[in-house]
């Protein structure tokens, strides 16, 4: 059987997709499934995999690029049973009008709330953003990433918040169908009650502006201010990075604080391992992967309680609790105390940490959530 995956990052990018796909192309290929990938790319890249991998060059001309992504999905479509559908949605759907194929959509966010952050067009929380009317540029936004989504034979979610704001847009609850994200339970040499006076913070994601990555650093400053001996490590890159480094020298932290850039799994792992406590100020989040990356690493994760995020906190029972103010950003004193109390109590974090240890065993073992997806398409 024949299945075409199209999305929009894919190794090297760095990103959900960009780490989901893979994992699922190579069991769906170990399954004797014949398998493909259409995906965007900054370079052509010769890729050795068990399966097909199309690159489309993404910095090219937008309508130049669309009707090459749609012709490229029709050509590598012919013969596929479904189309696994992780990013281009709206390339992959005019291309299906041809192909007529059955169509498996999965959505871990909502473009169009994204897009009008990053362009500085809207303020609106994520839930605000569902509710409230928006300029035509927006609204033809919502109205794209919502239709596309209702033409998807099944559209599946990490989370039961997003499947929740997924119906909201008019998909079908019989189409909807929650799969956990995952994480490997196998692969780690994990410390155990690690003792010492310095402590290292670590924050993974896009530097975008919902991430809230500026709380953290004033987070940081006070916790200067208080004494504490620490490090923090900003791993990913985005838009804002010079306005955050700039924001780190303006602090004098650049002796506190290092943005790593962009990692692959393996240089993350050597972060992850070296960390004692995560943190997330998201003002929201699909499911974020992640959360469970940290929690099998056995660090203490501080988070936002927004989106997917509390099906994985559960109130404070598998992580400690920092609330948004409005819906959209944290207050740094806050974080700066959660952390404060949370470093002399050892008690209380080995508490957390082993909650988190049950939970992913439970709820978010990787190989046991891809058995979900092969019954989706068995």
């Amino acid at each position: 059987m024949k299945v075409l995956i199209t999305v929009g990052i894919f190794p090297p990018d760095i990103g959900g997709p960009a780490s989901f796909v893979p994992k699922i192309a190579d069991i769906l290929s170990d399954k004797g499934y014949q398998v493909s990938v259409v995906c965007l790319s900054d370079k052509k890249i010769q890729d050795n995999r068990k399966y097909k991998v199309v690159r489309i060059i993404r910095r090219q001309n937008l309508i130049l690029r669309w009707i090459k992504t749609i012709y490229t999905i029709i050509e590598n479509g012919h013969g596929a049973k479904y189309i696994f559908v992780n990013g281009l949605p709206m390339e992959s759907y005019v291309a299906n009008l041809f192909l007529r194929k059955r169509l498996i959509r999965k959505i871990v966010g909502d473009w169009a709330w994204e897009r009008g952050r990053n362009k500085g067009i809207i303020d609106d929380s994520f839930d605000e953003f569902q509710q409230k009317s928006h300029n035509l540029h927006i609204e033809v936004a919502k109205f794209s990433r919502g239709w596309t989504a209702t033409k998807a034979d099944l559209v599946i979610t990490p989370s039961l918040h997003l499947s929740r704001v997924v119906e909201s847009w008019g998909v079908d609850r019989q189409k909807l169908k929650v799969i956990y994200n995952g994480t490997s339970l196998s692969e780690i040499n994990k410390k155990i009650n690690k003792v010492q006076s310095f402590t290292n913070f670590i924050t993974v994601g896009r530097l975008a502006p919902w991430k809230n990555i500026d709380t953290i650093i004033d987070s940081m400053y006070s916790l200067k201010k208080n004494g504490l001996k620490f490090h923090l490590y900003i791993v990913g890159s985005g838009d804002l990075d010079k306005e955050l480094q700039k924001k780190i020298l303006e602090l004098n932290l650049e002796n506190y604080i290092t943005l790593t850039g962009q990692k692959d799994p393996d240089e993350l792992k050597d972060f992850y391992l070296k960390s004692d406590i995560y943190i997330q100020a998201s003002g929201y989040e699909g499911l974020p992967h992640v959360l469970l990356e940290a929690m099998n690493y056995e660090l203490l994760v501080i988070s936002t309680p927004i989106g997917g995020s509390n099906e994985i906190l559960e109130d404070g029972k598998n992580g400690l609790i920092i609330d948004l103010i409005d819906g959209k950003k944290p207050n740094s004193e806050n974080l700066c105390e959660v952390i404060l109390k949370t470093i002399d109590n050892k008690d209380l974090k080995n508490e957390k940490i082993r909650n988190a240890t049950i939970l992913l065993r439970e709820k978010f073992d990787e190989s046991k959530n891809f058995e979900q997806y092969l019954e989706v398409f068995q």
